[in-house]
């Protein structure tokens, strides 16, 4: 459980780092952080959870100073991001499958 709050500090930390105007530099902790979460074995609902539990976080103190919207479109970005590496890794996964599909194919 604490490997799990220590991931949680530092993709709350890294949300929140972009959200105050890091823009591409913080688009790029979260592809680390996706692509770190993708070789820890993580899941995909694994990461969408944290994601959701830091947004919960931030948008209880978001509410208050009235910048609650922009503060969710700024986190699904964020979110794509973070989700970019396992996109890539199912599109080279289902490429993979195809090819060698296609060339179980043309041996008969």
């Amino acid at each position: 459980m604490r490997e799990a709050s220590v991931t949680f500090r530092r993709y709350r930390a890294a949300l929140l780092d972009y959200l105050s105007g890091n823009g591409e530099s913080g688009l790029a902790c979260a592809y680390e952080l996706g692509r770190a979460s993708m070789d820890e074995g993580s899941g995909l609902l694994q990461i969408v959870r944290l994601h959701h539990e830091a947004v919960n976080a931030i948008l209880q103190d978001a509410a208050s100073a009235g910048r609650s919207l922009p503060t969710i479109y700024a986190c699904e970005e964020f979110l794509m991001e973070a989700l970019s590496t396992f996109d890539m890794a199912s599109r080279g996964y289902l490429t993979l499958l195809e090819t060698r599909q296609r060339g179980g194919e043309n041996s008969h």
